[in-house]
């Protein structure tokens, strides 16, 4: 990147993104979306990975133009009223759709039939900063830590909640 220092990105700060999300709950755009649902972040223990898209993205030729858009990650998730502080018999579970842009560094292990996660993480990693001092945006490290099924882990630079609607029936997904 022309302008920027490179600084190496070994200064964390570890977030997790639970349903006790404290200070990353800002690093999730339209989180109301669910915490309106749930009353709170959620609880993404045994949430299943319904499905994942991947786009590569466009990047148009010549000088650079902010209308260039790096990969985008979408991730559908079932997440289980039961597994809530709040559970409510009868509520149905929820699907969830998570979008992650300027995905970078994705990595996905045994995706299958039965896709469980434990739950994930988003770790804010500095990126150093640009020759005027000020700082570049960090890197947010995101992780789906495998129950069953699948594993992945990647960075990118936002997250938004872009779609929450119940979950009635796997057939109709």
């Amino acid at each position: 990147m022309a302008g920027c220092a490179r600084g190496k990105p070994n200064a964390r700060a570890y977030l997790t993104v639970s349903n006790t999300m404290s200070n990353s709950e800002s690093l999730i755009e339209n989180r109301e979306m669910l915490t309106v649902l749930f009353g709170g972040w959620p609880s993404f223990h045994d949430a299943e990975v319904i499905e994942l898209n991947c786009w590569r993205g466009s990047i148009k030729p010549g000088d650079w133009d902010d209308s260039n858009i790096f990969p985008i990650l979408a991730v559908k998730l079932r997440i289980l009223q039961a597994a809530q502080n709040a559970y409510s018999a009868g509520s149905p579970d929820v699907l969830a759709t998570l979008r992650f842009y300027d995905v970078d560094q994705l990595k996905i292990d045994d995706f299958n039939h039965v896709n469980q996660i434990f739950d994930f993480t988003v770790v804010s990693q500095e990126r150093g900063s640009f020759l005027n001092g000020e700082k570049l945006p960090p890197y947010l490290v995101v992780s789906f830590d495998r129950g069953f099924g699948i594993s992945a882990e990647f960075r990118c630079f936002r997250i938004e909640v872009s779609d929450v609607v119940a979950f009635e029936d796997e057939t109709a997904i």
